[in-house]
């Protein structure tokens, strides 16, 4: 098996995975484990609870799929002028892998707000006089 990136994986623990981010060297990350391509959590060959041995099958049906975050919206940017367009798509960019990646909770919630935040300011500060 060859992990890819954004996909979701069974560990052998059973538990779910991802999705999972490529990482620029090769490895693939989530909540803060690495893995190989191969989906080992050690490179050291040796089996580990951790150890990616299936992609996920989800048995829920699509409707059930998890709502999408309302602040998202917020941080669309192909609508914008080339100049505030490059200013805002690495915000936006950073939104999304926040909602792909951390876990739904209060906590996210703040970052995102927060992030928000720090991207308003960064189109306030461009567009000042």
């Amino acid at each position: 098996m060859q992990i890819e990136d954004g996909k979701t994986y069974r560990a052998r623990n059973g538990n779910k995975v991802g999705p999972v981010r490529a990482g620029q060297d090769g490895t693939y990350f989530w909540l803060g484990r690495s893995y190989t391509k191969a989906g080992n959590y050690n490179s050291d060959g040796e089996a580990h609870p951790f150890d990616l041995v299936e992609e996920w099958k989800d048995d829920r049906p699509a409707a059930d799929a998890a709502p999408t975050e309302n602040i998202l919206q917020f941080f669309a940017y192909d609508h914008l002028p080339p100049t505030l367009k490059e200013i805002s798509r690495p915000f936006g960019v950073m939104a999304d892998s926040m909602t792909k990646t951390l876990p739904r909770n209060p906590e996210r919630t703040v970052a995102l707000r927060k992030l928000l935040e720090a991207k308003d300011a960064a189109v306030r500060a461009f567009i000042s006089k």
